[in-house]
């Protein structure tokens, strides 16, 4: 017998779009999924979209919390405030940063229970990454990747390390990228002005996976295509993409989808403290940042320091630049699940574990399902 049944006016399912349909939940399974809204459903959402719960390998901080200086209860702020975003599950990233900071983090992650979206693990993106393509990262905390204490680091992490972003034309790196792929981690480019012949390499090596697209890395040119080029032409890599419309121009973010097709293309945030808060000050590991309405962060010298997006507003971008529905969704729960090999969720199907969320007429998540049980519901507005 079903613990809860939701009714919605769509689901996107992997086959098509029920409309109206509706999920039937017992522990945290999908039980089933069927079309039309049965008189006993504990919640409906007649105008509503039901689609699986996004997944975000890209989490820095949100709701003024930086995940690379916090406690337990910070973790459990971030964690709220993705879960009302229609986020699932998250990765917490940690940018470079002195190693023991990065240790003390990765405890406090560790020992974090938090509520709302689960925490998969983390993300350790530095400090083995490129000088000339450090963009927010601290300069004086990045590391080659040959540094015995950039891999004591990182075997610290265990078993909580999914994904470490590197630039593969650092010394070492060939040989890292071996040996993190041989313990199961993911391994990302990024920050990286690798050629074309590099990051080829690096693939071949392991590495399967490209930090948030376009920034932080060579661009794409005809005669030197670079780690974009490489990736492009990689069928094995998935690429995080930014769909705030300041990272990636819409026209770009389609040819990317025309290239890649929505199996390889995993939508992230990047987002940093100043998600989900009012214009001003904060901070990103330890840095200053600035946000301005309709902006994303920007640090001192105007340059990104990630970004203040939302899930649902990426999807909702994603549709109005023109991606099918079922390819957006595919990008923010499907892909971003199979980079960490999690084969349970990103598909609204039974037997799928029950992470699933509600978007209302204004694309935003109005109800959040993890693992079947109900983490946020939007209160309707006051007359």
């Amino acid at each position: 017998m079903a613990d809860l049944i939701i009714g919605a006016g769509r689901i996107v399912t992997p086959a098509d779009v029920l409309a109206p349909g509706h999920v039937a939940i017992a522990g945290d399974r999908l039980e089933g999924v069927g079309a039309g809204i049965p008189a006993d459903a504990d919640r409906v959402y007649p105008e509503g979209t039901l689609v699986p719960g996004f997944v975000d390998l890209q989490v820095n901080g949100a709701a003024g919390v930086d995940l690379l200086d916090c406690d337990e209860g910070g973790v459990e702020r971030v964690s709220r405030y993705l879960a009302a975003t229609g986020t699932t599950a998250f990765l917490a990233t940690l940018i470079s940063a002195p190693l023991q900071q990065v240790r003390r983090a990765v405890e406090t992650l560790r020992r974090a229970r938090p509520q709302g979206a689960e925490i998969l693990g983390v993300h350790i993106e530095g400090p083995a990454i490129n000088p000339s393509r450090a963009g927010a990262h601290d300069r004086q905390s990045l590391r080659a990747p040959d540094d015995p204490e950039v891999q004591q680091m990182l075997a610290d992490a265990f078993p909580n390390l999914r994904l470490v972003t590197l630039a593969p034309e650092l010394p070492g790196a060939g040989d890292l990228i071996t040996w993190l792929t041989g313990r199961g981690v993911v391994v990302s480019l990024g920050h990286t002005d690798a050629t074309y012949q590099q990051a080829g390499e690096a693939f071949r090596r392991g590495a399967r996976m490209v930090t948030h697209l376009f920034n932080g890395m060579r661009g794409l040119h005809h005669r030197e295509p670079g780690v974009v080029g490489a990736a492009f032409d990689d069928p094995q890599c998935i690429c995080g993409l930014i769909a705030d419309g300041i990272h990636v121009h819409p026209a770009v973010v389609r040819l990317a989808f025309s290239a890649l097709g929505p199996e390889r293309v995993a939508l992230v945030t990047d987002a940093t403290g100043g998600a989900g808060m009012s214009p001003g000050e904060y901070l990103l590991a330890g840095r200053p940042v600035r946000v301005a309405e309709g902006d994303a962060p920007r640090l001192p010298d105007g340059g990104l320091a990630g970004s203040v997006l939302r899930m649902d507003d990426a999807l909702r971008n994603l549709i109005a630049w023109g991606i099918p529905l079922g390819a957006a969704v595919h990008s923010a729960a499907v892909a971003p699940a199979r980079v960490l090999g999690l084969r349970d969720r990103g598909a609204v199907a039974e037997g799928m574990r029950a992470d699933l969320t509600v978007l209302g007429e204004d694309g935003r998540a109005v109800l959040t399902v993890v693992a079947g049980r109900v983490v946020y519901r939007r209160e309707p507005e006051a007359e």
